[in-house]
């Protein structure tokens, strides 16, 4: 936590770095819940970041770092692919009972911009497909875009 923690800093209004628990929190909690993702986009400019949690983290480099086995037991606990804490595998069970819902989720989390759902993805998923009135498909010159039905809550 310590090393990542260091890495996430914003400067002030007096112009001095300044630690971002809120940041370094949300960071160290997707991290848990979603996974450190395969590829490193934007390396060159997050640099610092990935260096940290490649070496509090990541196996081979963290192995003996007191942040690796706080990670790894929270990770247990609440990783949202097999974690055991009754939420979390309430809802996991929940997304994989709903076509499509899982995979939705992890493309509207994707670390990478480039591979994260847009509107129209998310319109156009099997997730969303339910919703969709079968007769009314209009054809648009690079787009498809169906009607939903509207239901009152």
């Amino acid at each position: 936590h310590d090393v990542i923690r260091s890495v996430m800093l914003y400067d002030n209004e007096d112009g001095q770095e300044v630690e971002d628990d809120t940041l370094y929190n949300t960071l160290y909690r997707f991290i848990v819940l979603f996974g450190v993702p395969q590829r490193r986009f934007l390396s060159r400019k997050h640099g610092k970041v990935w260096r940290a949690i490649d070496a509090t983290l990541l196996p081979p480099k963290a192995n003996g770092c007191p942040d690796m086995a706080l990670f790894v037991r929270d990770q247990e606990r609440f990783s949202l692919s097999d974690g055991s804490d009754e939420r979390i595998a309430n809802a996991r069970h929940r997304l994989e009972g709903m076509d499509g819902a899982m995979e939705l989720l992890l493309s509207l989390v994707s670390f990478d911009p480039k591979k994260r759902a847009t509107p129209l993805d998310v319109i156009n998923s099997r997730f969303m497909s339910a919703l969709i009135e079968d007769d009314a498909v209009i054809d648009c010159e690079s787009d498809i875009v169906k009607s939903y039905t509207a239901y009152q809550t």
